[in-house]
């Protein structure tokens, strides 16, 4: 099962160097699954992707994370992340994140979408 959230598009201010500001729980999530940042640039045609960045599960579980990723395809752009695992399921790894999302990068719109890469499961 792949978990998805999307933001919503950043379309006024800086759109150079997005905010986000967004607050997301990710479930279901299981042990050792990375989490996945996917940023995307919307123009007139649709949207493409514009980077990637990864978050392994050993570095925000169980003590949660918060701090910049480098962006694949983005060379000068970070991707400020904060994930906390919340609540009791954190035990039998049926967790949620909240990850808060800010970035810079490039372009117009920028939507940023996330999820879950599997390594293993429950």
């Amino acid at each position: 099962v792949e978990t998805r959230v999307e933001t919503k598009p950043v379309a006024e201010g800086d759109t150079l160097n997005p905010f986000w500001g967004e607050t997301h729980n990710v479930e279901p999530w299981c042990e050792g699954e990375s989490l996945e940042f996917t940023v995307y640039d919307q123009g007139l045609l649709g949207s493409k992707t514009e980077g990637k960045a990864v978050l392994p599960s050993d570095l925000f579980y169980p003590q949660g994370f918060s701090g910049m990723l480098l962006i694949s395809g983005l060379p000068h752009a970070l991707l400020h992340v904060i994930v906390r695992p919340i609540g009791p399921l954190v035990a039998s790894g049926e967790t949620a994140e909240n990850p808060d999302v800010d970035a810079s990068s490039k372009k117009k719109k920028k939507k940023l979408k996330f999820g879950k890469k599997r390594k293993q499961c429950c």
